[in-house]
């Protein structure tokens, strides 16, 4: 344990105790007295599981923990209600997904977590957005993945997952042994058994500290190279695709590289040549 001193935080809205609609900032009365107080439930309770995984980190004896405001609109922690010591990276325009991580970090956790798209009663369930599949070298995946495979070829395992109950057990179908913290129990899409926001953030400060003793005996998640990601989506892509995208057929596409972090950074930035930070 006392090795590892820097975590990255990945962060999400969807897996969040207490959380079970989506995002209200583009419906219609997102601007509205209902849609401001939605989101604001939402930045509250997201903030609150966020500053518990920090306070178990730096109680497990970490010294730096970068928190990547991910979700949607890249404004949903709240800066002036986190704890002190940490650093949060946010924003829009961004050039790549995980900002600011490098080989620095010792752990990836994440946080505030849901199930891939498809994933059967997974509260919120999606891949990047509803209706898309991503395939990596033939095997499904969802966010989560994507991230541990991009923070894997730095060398940097996946130890730690909280979120909705279905997004655990897929953690752990990816990475034997990793420490998940359960804090809701998707039924359906929009229905969830959550527990009180108390409880989880208790559990996710106690099962982070687990997360770390036990660190440095999970393995990478990387794939094996060539590596080839396919998108799938219920509609279909349009005539004119990424320069360098191979069309399947009319509703999927395919980007092939040596690696997943060309193939990712090709297919979502336009960057097959993205340097390792």
């Amino acid at each position: 344990m006392g090795s590892v001193k820097a975590a990255y935080m990945m962060t999400d809205w969807e897996g969040v105790a207490g959380v079970d609609d989506w995002d209200p900032r583009n419906r219609d009365y997102g601007p509205q007295a209902k849609g401001v107080y939605e989101r604001s439930e939402g930045q509250r309770l997201l903030t609150a599981e966020v500053n518990a995984a920090a306070e178990g980190l730096f109680a497990a004896g970490l010294e730096e923990v970068l928190i990547n405001d991910a979700h949607g609109g890249r404004r949903n922690i709240l800066p002036e209600e986190l704890i002190s010591g940490v650093h949060l990276v946010r924003g829009d325009n961004r050039p790549s997904w995980l900002l600011g991580i490098s080989k620095r970090f010792d752990v990836l956790v994440q946080v505030g977590m849901h199930a891939m798209w498809g994933t059967p009663c997974g509260c919120l369930a999606h891949s990047m957005s509803t209706g898309i599949t991503y395939r990596v070298n033939g095997r499904e995946v969802g966010e989560m993945e994507i991230a541990a495979f991009l923070a894997g070829q730095l060398g940097i395992p996946w130890v730690f997952t909280s979120g909705d109950l279905h997004a655990c057990r897929e953690s752990e179908d990816w990475v034997p042994g990793i420490v998940t913290a359960s804090v809701k129990e998707g039924l359906s899409d929009l229905c969830a058994i959550h527990m009180a926001p108390v409880d989880a953030r208790q559990l996710i400060r106690e099962r982070i500290q687990e997360a770390v003793a036990k660190a440095e005996t999970l393995g990478l998640l990387v794939p094996d190279g060539p590596v080839v990601m396919e998108i799938e989506r219920d509609d279909p892509w349009p005539a004119r695709l990424r320069e360098g995208a191979e069309r399947v057929d009319a509703f999927t596409v395919r980007y092939t590289g040596e690696t997943f972090w060309q193939v990712f950074h090709h297919s979502s930035y336009g960057k097959p040549d993205l340097p390792l930070p």
